[in-house]
């Protein structure tokens, strides 16, 4: 078995160094039988700061995965260029990645300590090491009773977080993760992602997630929106909700048309939406107006995926993705 690199600590250079620097990255999909070119990247450009975590949000499309893959060297860009912690080689980069891909990265047919002693000998840790390691990361993440079970017999989200400390095994300063949790149930969901946050807390991680998911994106410190191969907004949370105001309305009715006079209004999606202030009269004669014309509203707080419509027009499926069919037993 050929190692992938033996482990080493980061240098000084690296340490000072963003996690992640991409500058004008582009990318496109050649014409194929029954496809078009595709634009896939188009002059991306973001830095990650050591220990923060970040959030991809787009939906299917939006160059997320592609993205990822680039990052990982698993695909050339067509310009630009794309660092890890100071580092352009691909070989380099993939020694601080750990990385989580929407689809298993496990032998289906090893057990789950087989797995995780594979990926140890990848990375060149020794023997007494990689055992102690295992039995704190199976610990760790609740899959210790487990450690014998082949991984064709996990239920999807047990092999999901075997992929995480897969992934993690090697101790790396980045993880990687491209929409991890697709086809995972609420309750497995959780898991996975609490697991995250726990190493984030003991080990300064930074974390590059992927999803198509509100409630992903509002965990992490800072989320880009991502359309159509561009990046078309980039702050917290909290800040990106505050480009529409403390409150939001809604009319749910596409015949509707709002008086010429009558506010910033805007159209998208079907809807027309408006930004309003925490001014209570205002909020009042709004609500008096709409009310008066017998039209449906409703009025909440700006969320990541009204966000996204408002830069883009288009709306973000929030909605978390079920269950894919899996052979696996669900035990």
């Amino acid at each position: 078995m050929t190692h992938l690199a033996p482990e080493t600590p980061p240098s000084p250079t690296a340490l000072d160094a963003s996690a992640v620097s991409v500058v004008d990255v582009k990318l496109t999909y050649p014409a194929r039988r029954r496809q078009t070119q595709r634009i896939a990247l188009n002059g991306v450009s973001l830095e990650v700061q050591p220990g923060h975590s970040v959030a991809l949000l787009g939906p299917n499309g939006s160059g997320k995965s592609t993205l990822m893959r680039v990052l990982c060297g698993l695909l050339p860009s067509d310009s630009g260029t794309v660092r890890v912690f100071g580092e352009q080689s691909p070989a380099a980069r993939r020694r601080a990645l750990g990385v989580v891909f929407q689809s298993d990265s496990l032998d289906p047919h090893l057990t789950v300590r087989e797995n995780l002693r594979d990926q140890a000998t990848l990375y060149g840790i020794t023997a007494t090491e990689a055992r102690q390691r295992i039995d704190d990361t199976l610990d760790e993440a609740e899959l210790t009773d487990r450690r014998d079970d082949l991984v064709k017999t996990l239920s999807l989200g047990l092999a999901r977080r075997v992929d995480l400390c897969r992934a993690l095994l090697h101790r790396p300063p980045l993880l990687l993760l491209d929409e991890p949790t697709v086809g995972l149930d609420p309750t497995a969901r959780e898991r996975f992602l609490a697991m995250i946050d726990q190493r984030r807390a003991a080990d300064n991680l930074t974390v590059l997630m992927s999803t198509h998911l509100m409630d992903e994106a509002d965990r992490q410190d800072r989320v880009i929106l991502l359309h159509e191969g561009r990046i078309v907004a980039d702050g917290s949370p909290a800040a990106l909700r505050s480009n529409l105001g403390a409150m939001l309305v809604t009319v749910h009715d596409s015949t509707w048309q709002p008086p010429a006079d009558a506010g910033s209004w805007q159209r998208a999606a079907g809807t027309w939406t408006m930004p309003l202030s925490d001014d209570v009269d205002v909020l009042r004669a709004t609500a008096a107006d709409l009310a008066e014309a017998r039209v449906p509203y409703s009025v909440a707080p700006p969320t990541l995926a009204d966000v996204f419509e408002h830069f883009t027009g288009t709306k973000l499926n929030s909605q978390p993705s079920r269950p894919l069919p899996s052979k696996r037993s669900r035990r």
